[in-house]
């Protein structure tokens, strides 16, 4: 028995779908959008009661969410993909904690960017909240390239793609985009495109993103 991923087009959903196609897993892809209209939100609620994506369905039928979690799980559960470093490694403090730093400083910041009334109910502070939102990703990237600055080695953790360029790739794509992404990162860019440049994971960011910039 196979997974069922939970997920929408373009939302955190894509890294799941990748490593799950990066390691060859029998899967299933349900669409659902969390942002849709409130049937669709209690459909979404209905499998994860967070009302976010991804959710995945483990063969056991049990329930895992959070992106960062699942990516990790993956990468432990088929070791043979070679897409998370050894428990033994020194890399692994590096790819746990990157991993989580992009899951819990940099991703969590879209929760307000996806429904600024939730925090403000005027409207007329969205904006300003929607700026600094961008802002906040933005100096965290910046956080991010100065500790991966001058690395060796194509990817983040060296010559080897890892479940960590793979969730960095998705997140650049999304606000306030990857041209700002670069000027504030360039250091990591090197590696968002070697992971783009992957046959597998490209053939995901087509189903998932536009691809012309």
């Amino acid at each position: 028995m196979g997974y069922t991923l939970y997920g929408k087009a373009g939302f955190g959903s894509v890294c799941v779908e990748a490593a799950l196609e990066l390691v060859g897993a029998d899967y299933e892809f349900v669409e659902a959008d969390p942002l849709g209209d409130k049937g669709e939100q209690r459909r979404v609620r209905a499998v994860n009661p967070a009302g976010q994506v991804p959710a995945l369905i483990l063969p056991d039928d049990s329930l895992m969410t959070e992106s960062a979690a699942i990516l990790i799980w993956l990468g432990d559960r088929y070791p043979q993909a070679g897409l998370a470093p050894a428990f033994d490694t020194p890399a692994r403090a590096v790819y746990l904690r990157w991993l989580l730093f992009c899951a819990s400083a940099i991703y969590s910041t879209f929760t307000l960017s996806d429904g600024p009334e939730r925090f403000h109910p005027d409207s007329r502070t969205h904006d300003i909240l929607l700026a600094r939102a961008n802002q906040r990703r933005l100096d965290l990237w910046t956080l991010m390239n100065d500790a991966f600055d001058g690395r060796s080695g194509v990817f983040l953790l060296g010559d080897r793609m890892s479940l960590l360029d793979v969730y960095v790739a998705m997140i650049s794509r999304w606000d306030p985009g990857r041209a700002a992404f670069a000027e504030a990162a360039p250091a990591l860019v090197s590696a968002v495109e070697a992971t783009e440049a992957d046959p597998v994971v490209a053939e995901v960011w087509a189903r998932n993103f536009r691809m012309d910039g």
